[in-house]
């Protein structure tokens, strides 16, 4: 009743939440048992990175032809096509251990991955505009991360009973139970839109942009790449269980579901502290990622992990916003450029981190540059008067809001 009468509309919310929570399932299954994955292909740690790299190339590449999509069919629509993009790959990837192919079908998942951040994203906001979006974004955004987070916990747990599988056995049963639950949502319709995209090279070359891009990449960025080898660091540093490795892990991912949403409210709460609050984030992330590179103990490790996951969903709303204000009546192409950056990120340093563990270090180095990055991120924040000016501009009041594009009442 409460979500009712603040005009939320529960049920597009839910169905982008699906999407989200099943196609961001893939990015981190195989980080999840990257030893048992590395002794069955024959390959080294770092080739198993690649599983993961090869799943956020091939999401940038859809970013921009992806909004259009959503433009065109609806957001639904494209949504499904993204679950079954990401399901197929997992169920074919159960019949072969070649890397080669390996590497194929992952690709084959990241653009389902890319089309599914999409459309959950538009999806969840169910038409609404100003602070309800932004607060169906904030929801979307910890649910969709917080499939990752899942994964890292329940993945290594299976890996008993289905082995090497497990990473894709759980993809498909996710994905299956997500086209189920999806035939029960709402259908949206074409939005009927066809805004004209601003110049590849004026994004690139967009200062505001690059600035929010890197802000993202030591956020969301980190908390993927550090959340795919948090486990295989706490196995080997510390001692622990696969299954215990991957509960404690799996909370830098996890706490993105509080982390996003309370970035959001910040926004619209109070906008003049949102660059100082985001830098306080990063501080308090950087020494999170060098406490598990120490490897200081099962007390000690579980807070480090927590402090890495809230911390890297706060800044979510404040690039998102800042993002969309860069280029209005673009803004799917705007943001697509700005998460082109932490895309990047992720596509570089998730293979490098994995390097690492071939070191004397046990991967100790790498999460000791990790943390070092996230501190000297501080450089790029906007300061004096910028930083009293958050990207995105405070939203207005609730009340002074215009009511939301109720979702015509079609069919599934």
């Amino acid at each position: 009743m409460k979500a009712e009468r603040a005009g939320l509309a529960v049920a597009p919310l839910a169905g982008g939440c699906i999407v989200g929570f099943a196609i961001s399932w893939n990015i981190a299954n195989t980080g999840a048992v990257a030893e048992v994955l590395s002794h069955r292909y024959g390959t080294s740690l770092a080739v198993i990175g690649l599983l993961t790299t090869v799943l956020f190339f091939a999401e940038l590449a859809v970013m921009i032809p992806g909004g259009r999509a959503i433009d065109r069919y609806g957001a639904k629509r494209v949504g499904v096509i993204a679950v079954l993009l990401s399901l197929v790959p997992n169920l074919l990837l159960l019949l072969t251990t070649s890397v080669a192919l390996a590497l194929i079908l992952r690709t084959v998942a990241g653009i389902g991955v890319g089309l599914g951040f999409l459309a959950g994203a538009i999806y969840a906001q169910g038409g609404h505009r100003g602070a309800t979006a932004a607060m169906a974004g904030g929801i979307y955004g910890g649910i969709s991360l917080g499939g990752g987070g899942v994964a890292l916990a329940i993945v290594p747990s299976l890996d008993g009973a289905l082995g090497w599988r497990a990473p894709y056995w759980s993809g498909v049963a996710v994905g299956a139970l997500a086209l189920l639950a999806l035939a029960a949502c709402p259908a949206t319709p074409p939005r009927g839109t066809h805004t004209k995209t601003p110049p590849l090279r004026e994004l690139v070359r967009h200062r505001d942009l690059a600035r929010l891009g890197v802000i993202a990449s030591v956020s969301f960025g980190f908390s993927v790449i550090l959340g795919n080898w948090v486990v295989t660091l706490l196995e080997r540093t510390g001692g622990y269980s696969r299954g215990a490795a991957g509960a404690t892990g799996s909370l830098i991912l996890i706490l993105g579901i509080f982390g996003r949403p309370a970035g959001g409210i910040l926004v619209r709460l109070r906008p003049a502290a949102t660059w100082r609050t985001v830098g306080a984030s990063f501080l308090v992330g950087g020494t999170g990622t060098a406490l598990l590179a120490l490897s200081l103990g099962r007390v000690v490790d579980p807070v480090a992990a927590a402090m890495v996951g809230l911390s890297a969903g706060i800044p979510f709303g404040a690039t998102v916003a800042g993002a969309s204000r860069a280029y209005p009546g673009a803004e799917g192409a705007a943001v697509g450029a700005m998460n082109s950056y932490p895309v990047l990120a992720i596509v570089i340093g998730t293979p490098l981190l994995g390097l690492t563990f071939s070191l004397p270090s046990e991967g100790r180095i790498g999460f000791a540059v990790a943390a070092a990055l996230w501190v000297a991120t501080l450089a790029v924040l906007p300061r004096g008067r910028a930083a009293r000016q958050p990207a995105g501009d405070a939203l207005p009041a609730q009340d002074a809001l215009p009511a939301a594009d109720a979702l015509p009442p079609t069919a599934p």
